[in-house]
């Protein structure tokens, strides 16, 4: 198993040899232009020039066929080994030709003095680009080397020449220099891009692991530009927001949010209270922060919380404070009304009392009995152990309830389930749930008895698509609830009835912010109640 340096030192190579191969079919057409240009120089007349003094026939042979060799080369290079060994071996090999007819050429007209020792020099720098490690320092040894040999053969061939010793040693010296120059060069462009790209695979490695911890953190995260267009949400600010699940990358804000945010820009100072997108939609705040601390109107980050975990907490510091409560009105109340209503009992068994005195300690009875009620909903509140909650699939625990719920004296109730789709699950405390519905449904038989004559109530469940979270509906066909009590639905001791505790929606309500699930009432559009439990998703839930 390689390491991730070395994948970035292989991914180095690799783009260098793919850049060598272009460099080299751009050397092969500089070398059959080269050979053309000769060509060109040695067959014209206007300017008189040295090539080919010591042998014409033989310099023109040599040039074209180099030039023949040069345009083969041209053709073949697609066709070479990709072999990186390979590879270098040829392109050393085609450097070693070029240096070997150029000297030559040079030896037949007139040595260094031609200035065919420039064409050396270009030969020299393309190898020390295209071949690696010492074999480039060997081409600029074997250029220095071969230019001063023709100087040397050429002071030996008659008629004498003026050689040029001096000048083939400051060419032999420049070939070197080139040589090294180049190679210093490239290993330094290398470890610069392989910096380069560690540093860029560090950069995305590190924005890899941001979003990962974006994309699954329970806060939402809004990036909005100025113009309030969405950038980046993730999938959590999509849910809390009632983006549907295929809405890959909505476009704008819902105007409650825009609304918060058009407030922060003109006053940073300022932070917004909790708000709802929707009846249905869980209670979440909004908290703001510019991408660049000093520009407020450039781009924001948009922090959203669910309030549910907080209001799970204050809940359970409610319930601490209720149980010390519970405690007191247990010792101080519960024993008075026991001895009110024995005292009750036993004058109802006199038989010098008339039938006014007798509805009078009924309704004391009565009465006693309702307050004792409330007191054990009370203890039951305080005594209430922490929900424990476990995944159920929740059309199979629905049947398991209406069937324990029917058993319960509720034979005759009309129960309806649907659940959509079938696999639909939830994570939720059983014991709780099914106090928080049997609430919910027995209620919802009742009205619909009083106000149709028929015990109908139905169990409604299924994926929100626009949270993505499980709900539960129970729908019933009773009057409703008059619109100036829906502020205080919920609240505890509030009842229409006069036989009523005014405890059941609130201990309902309280189990399922217990269990990280939201209770909400919503008129049904045949006029009667529809309260809908929305769970938190079952696999998003907190311990």
């Amino acid at each position: 198993m390689t390491t991730p340096q070395q994948d970035i030192v292989a991914e180095v190579e690799a783009r260098r040899q793919a850049l060598n191969s272009n460099l080299l079919k751009i050397y092969h057409y500089y070398r059959t232009t080269m050979g053309l240009a000769l060509l060109v120089v040695f067959a014209q007349d206007t300017i008189a020039t040295p090539f080919g003094v010591l042998g014409a026939e033989l310099f023109l042979l040599i040039t074209v066929g180099y030039t023949i060799l040069n345009l083969a080369s041209v053709i073949a290079t697609p066709l070479l080994p990709t072999h990186f060994l390979r590879r270098q071996l040829m392109t050393t090999l085609f450097v070693l030709i070029d240096i070997a007819v150029v000297t030559v050429l040079m030896y037949l007209s007139s040595g260094v003095a031609s200035g065919l020792g420039a064409v050396i020099l270009v030969s020299v720098a393309a190898g020390a680009i295209l071949v690696t490690g010492r074999t480039s320092t060997a081409i600029a040894a074997v250029a220095a080397i071969a230019v001063l040999y023709e100087e040397f053969y050429l002071s030996l061939t008659p008629p004498t020449y003026q050689n040029d010793y001096f000048q083939a040693g400051v060419l032999g010296a420049l070939y070197f220099a080139t040589s090294i120059s180049i190679q210093m060069l490239s290993a330094r462009l290398r470890r610069s891009e392989i910096s380069s790209m560690t540093n860029a695979a560090e950069a995305a490695d590190l924005e890899r692991v941001n979003r990962s911890i974006i994309a699954r953190m329970r806060t939402g995260i809004i990036v909005v530009g100025s113009d309030e267009t969405v950038r980046t949400i993730n999938q959590s600010a999509r849910s809390l927001l009632g983006f549907a699940a295929d809405d890959r990358h909505p476009e704008s804000l819902p105007e409650p949010l825009a609304e918060r945010l058009r407030a922060w820009r003109n006053d940073t100072t300022v932070r917004t209270g909790p708000f709802q997108i929707s009846a249905t939609m869980p209670e979440i705040r909004a908290n703001f922060s510019a991408v660049r601390g000093d520009r407020p109107s450039a781009d924001i980050i948009v922090f959203l919380e669910d309030t549910t975990e907080v209001q799970q907490q204050a809940q359970q510091l409610k319930l601490a404070a209720l149980g010390r409560l519970s405690a007191t009105i247990a010792h101080e109340i519960r024993n008075p009304l026991s001895a009110a209503r024995h005292a009750a009992q036993l004058l109802g068994e006199s038989t010098r009392l008339d039938k006014g005195d007798a509805r009078l300690i009924s309704i004391i009875d009565a009465q006693v009995k309702r307050m004792n009620g409330v007191i054990e909903n009370v203890l039951e509140l305080s005594r209430r152990r922490p929900p424990t909650p476990v995944r159920l699939n929740l059309a199979s625990w629905l049947g398991d309830f209406v069937t324990q719920l029917k058993q319960a004296n509720m034979d005759d109730a009309d129960i309806r389930v649907a659940v959509t789709p079938a696999d639909t699950e939830i994570r939720v405390d059983p014991t709780q749930l099914a106090q928080a519905v049997t609430n919910l449904a027995v209620n919802g038989i009742r009205y619909s008895l009083e106000r149709t004559g028929k015990p109908f109530v139905a169990l409604e469940g299924g994926i929100d698509p626009t949270t993505d979270r499980p709900y539960l509906n129970v729908i019933d066909h009773g009057p409703g609830v008059a619109k100036d009590q829906l502020a205080n639905l919920f609240e505890p001791f509030f009842t229409t009835e006069r036989t009523g505790t005014g405890l059941g929606l609130y201990i309902s309500r309280e189990l399922c912010e217990a269990n990280q699930a939201r209770l909400t009432y919503t008129r049904h559009t045949d006029g009667g109640s529809c309260f809908r439990i929305n769970f938190a998703h079952p696999d998003r839930i907190t311990a």
